[in-house]
């Protein structure tokens, strides 16, 4: 509370020149709320400079790794991230994608570059840590990771993690790498894709031989992967509770993220959410209508790239 002592003295006119003393009171006023305001302007954290993403590092699944996305099993070549394009691949058709790896090599040149691939079919969360084990050694300057849908697509509804679960593996692969990248490394996480627009868009689709979608789908019970949200015994509700869970997961990965990067002094974590990336039919493999196809590997590049740290 701010005292105004007024002098009494026998010589002191008892009265104030109040417009002088508001401006007075005004000034005082402005000067803390801009000490204040500058005050929590102030960074809580010092990071090192950013390092060129020229040692680039992928940490995932099948979706990193090409799976089905031109022919059958692994495409590394049109990987969103790894993917690369040369004199074979122009010899024999396959799609350009313009991946993170093209980017990086079009924007920072081709000098001391590496772009190594860690992710594995069928990887989870919980299988994070140990590629980023693997590649710590390495001292990358760019590490993506987008995990988590096969942690939306387990066998059933009953074997899908908690979230806590999740956010658990997140900040564990998370503390790791903060403790052995080089300084000024760069994390990027990709969000889960939403699962259930994926089915919504595949519905009137066709696969391998042209078989319908719904029919490639019926085999989850043999084993076909995703039967929490593709099995044909599944209920809209279960869909739309497997869909709140993918978003569920999201939320938790995003929230680990950004106080990683708050806490980080030796890097930089982003979150990038592709829930709403506009995916269609042609983004959805012709081959098992689940994974991403050539173009669905060119839109989540683009996606990713644009609203990362090193776009435009």
């Amino acid at each position: 509370m701010l005292h105004l002592k007024i002098p009494r003295g026998p010589n002191v006119e008892k009265r104030v020149d109040w417009p002088v003393m508001r401006a007075r009171i005004s000034l005082i006023l402005a000067a803390a709320v801009w000490l204040s305001a500058g005050a929590s302007c102030i960074p809580a954290v010092t990071k090192p400079a950013r390092l060129d993403p020229v040692r680039l590092y992928a940490i995932g699944d099948s979706i990193t790794t090409g799976f089905d996305s031109y022919l059958f099993g692994d495409n590394p070549a049109v990987s969103w991230v790894n993917g690369f394009h040369g004199f074979v691949e122009e010899l024999f058709g396959i799609p350009d994608i313009w991946s993170h790896n093209q980017r990086i090599t079009a924007a920072y040149g081709s000098a001391g570059r590496t772009n190594v691939m860690e992710a594995q079919n069928g990887a989870r969360w919980d299988d994070a840590l140990g590629q980023a084990q693997g590649i710590v050694a390495e001292q990358p300057s760019y590490v993506t990771i987008a995990l988590g849908g096969n942690d939306v697509c387990r066998n059933t509804i009953g074997d899908l993690p908690t979230v806590p679960e999740i956010e658990a593996h997140v900040d564990a692969t998370l503390g790791f790498l903060d403790a052995n990248l080089p300084a000024g490394a760069t994390v990027v996480v990709v969000g889960i894709p939403d699962v259930k627009n994926l089915y919504d868009v595949a519905l009137a689709e066709k696969g391998v031989l042209g078989i319908d979608c719904q029919v490639i789908w019926a085999t989850t019970a043999l084993g076909f992967p995703c039967g929490s949200m593709l099995s044909p015994s599944n209920s809209e509700a279960d869909r739309l509770f497997v869909q709140s869970m993918n978003f569920a997961y999201n939320d938790a990965i995003r929230t680990t993220v950004i106080r990683r990067h708050a806490a980080s002094r030796r890097a930089y974590y982003h979150f990038i959410d592709v829930e709403a990336v506009p995916f269609t039919g042609g983004d959805i493999s012709s081959i098992d209508c689940f994974h991403p196809s050539a173009d669905g590997q060119a839109l989540i590049s683009e996606e990713t790239w644009t609203r990362g740290p090193f776009g435009p």
